[in-house]
């Protein structure tokens, strides 16, 4: 009960909201830290023109994935709640392509 209620109340809203802030997201500049709403046509910052960074990374919508996965595989956890993950991981996999997990340190000797 408690891992569902993680999973439901904390984990999966995060990552809606991550996926959401993502597409709706704004670029800023790495020197001045000014904040464009679109990418100026030129595709630098117009007042010091250094380069612009994205202000939410892959890794901001995706930090809950693993642990969530996680979650999953260790607990009962309703089908409902797996569907929902499912459908997110699938989301995020179309958005950023499909992500390989990293090996463990101790797998990779074996």
């Amino acid at each position: 009960i408690v891992a569902e209620k993680l999973l439901s109340k904390h984990f999966l809203k995060d990552i809606k909201g991550n996926l959401r802030t993502f597409s709706k997201q704004s670029v800023r500049c790495v020197s001045c830290n000014e904040k464009y709403r679109r990418i100026p046509l030129a595709g630098i910052c117009t007042n010091c023109k250094e380069k612009l960074i994205l202000s939410v990374s892959e890794g901001f919508v995706r930090k809950y994935m693993e642990p969530s996965k996680q979650i999953i595989e260790d607990f009962e956890i309703s089908p409902y709640l797996c569907q929902q993950f499912k459908i997110l991981e699938k989301q995020v996999d179309d958005l950023f392509g499909k992500k390989d997990r990293q090996l463990k340190l101790f797998k990779f000797g074996q």
